[in-house]
C-alpha cells in the first residue's frame, strides 16, 4: 500500500523547514551517482543520518517528521536535490539494499518539499507527483524511481526516509 498524505506539517513548521534547507548557507554535497554507481545521474544531498548515527548538525531540525512518522529506529535519512530531467531515466531501486526486509516492517518515505512537474513511479506504473509539503510512505521492498521535473525550480527538493515503524 502507498500512503500520500497532503499538507503533512502545519504551514509554520513547513516554512521553518523549506527556509532552512532552500537557501546559499545549506551544505549540499554532488554525487555524479542517483541509483546505482556509474549511471551519470548527478543529484545533490546531504546525509542527515546513516549507520545507526546523526551525519549532520542539521538532523535535529527534522524532530518533528520523525515524531509523525512514529519511527521505532531509522536507517537512513538524506535530503536530495535533483536536477531538471537530462534524458536518462533513472532505474527502480530499493533505498536500503541488503538488508533483510522480510525480518522487519521496513517503510521508505519520501517528504516532497517543493512543486514541480515531477515525482515518483512504481513498479506497478503508479506515479505520485511531487507537491510541496506531501509525505508518500510505503513498504521499502517496494522498488521505485525518480521522475525527473521538466520545468519550474532547478531542483526537485526532497527528504527521504527509511526506518522502521512503531505498529
Amino acid at each position: 500500500m502507498i500512503e500520500v498524505i497532503d499538507d503533512f506539517l502545519p504551514k509554520e513548521e513547513f516554512d521553518k523547514l523549506l527556509n532552512r534547507i532552500i537557501c546559499k548557507d545549506f551544505p549540499w554535497y554532488m554525487s555524479d551517482t542517483s541509483d546505482y554507481p556509474g549511471d551519470n545521474n548527478t543529484q545533490l544531498f546531504h546525509i542527515l543520518y546513516n549507520n545507526n548515527l546523526p551525519n549532520s548538525d542539521y538532523f535535529s531540525d527534522f524532530q518533528y517528521i520523525y515524531n509523525k512518522l512514529n519511527i521505532f529506529a531509522l536507517y537512513k535519512v538524506r535530503l536530495i536535490a535533483t536536477l531538471k530531467d537530462n534524458g536518462k531515466s533513472n532505474k527502480f531501486h530499493t533505498d536500503i539494499g541488503t538488508i533483510p526486509l522480510n525480518k522487519v516492517n521496513s517503510k521508505t518515505a519520501i517528504y516532497y518539499i517543493n512543486n514541480n512537474d515531477g515525482g515518483t513511479e512504481f513498479e506497478n506504473k503508479e506515479i505520485i507527483k511531487s507537491k510541496s509539503n506531501r509525505m508518500v510512505i510505503f513498504d521499502s521492498k517496494l522498488r521505485h524511481r525518480t521522475v525527473k521535473h521538466k520545468t519550474g525550480d532547478d531542483y526537485k527538493y526532497v527528504l527521504n526516509l527509511n526506518y522502521i515503524k512503531i505498529e
